[in-house]
């Protein structure tokens, strides 16, 4: 018998428990029309009657404070350049507009270009935004938006990241072995 083995045995399998552990993340999974991503529990699907809206959520005690996934029409453009640039002439007319920041990064090999603002409803309330514009591999740009009233901005800004980073097309394989793990558990 060869005792390498059974040392080996051993290992592998603290090794996958202790890595099941680290990516394991609560949340439910949207998959539908054509776009997959995760969102914290305590939020729930919406309905959205946006242009180009192929999935909102909102956090469950509030539907002030919400996501929505966009896909941007042709019209606005065929880059994330000329679409961003079409979109906020139009944000700039929106009363009380106010732009906190712009910057572009990448996240997962996804080029982002990212869009905080702030603008005022129907009501006068200011709300806070950010806007996340990519290009999936499908050649579709797509917008997530995430939406609230300025004071709860920081508070609920985590469900966002979870959306972002998480956001995929249905069609995409799941590529890293983190996600073939969380598969099995």
């Amino acid at each position: 018998m060869n005792y390498k083995n059974l040392l080996l045995i051993p290992l592998l399998i603290i090794l996958v428990v202790s890595l099941s552990g680290c990516v394991v993340e609560s949340g439910t999974t949207f998959e539908k029309n054509g776009v997959r991503f995760t969102y914290p529990d305590d939020w729930h699907v919406a309905k959205s009657i946006s242009e180009g809206s192929i999935a909102a959520i909102c956090h469950g005690d509030d539907d002030k404070i919400s996501i929505l996934i966009q896909q941007v029409p042709s019209e606005y453009g065929d880059t994330i350049e000329q679409a961003y640039a079409n979109n906020n002439q139009r944000l700039a007319l929106m009363p009380g507009y106010i732009n906190i920041q712009e910057n572009k990064t990448t996240l997962d090999n996804k080029n982002l270009t990212l869009h905080r603002y702030i603008v005022s409803d129907l009501n006068g309330t200011q709300k806070e935004h950010v806007a996340t514009w990519t290009k999936m591999s499908d050649g579709k740009l797509y917008v997530i938006l995430y939406s609230t009233p300025v004071e709860n901005y920081e508070q609920y800004k985590g469900a966002y990241d979870k959306v972002v980073s998480s956001f995929a097309l249905e069609s995409d394989p799941k590529e890293s072995i983190v996600d073939q793990i969380k598969d099995m558990i």
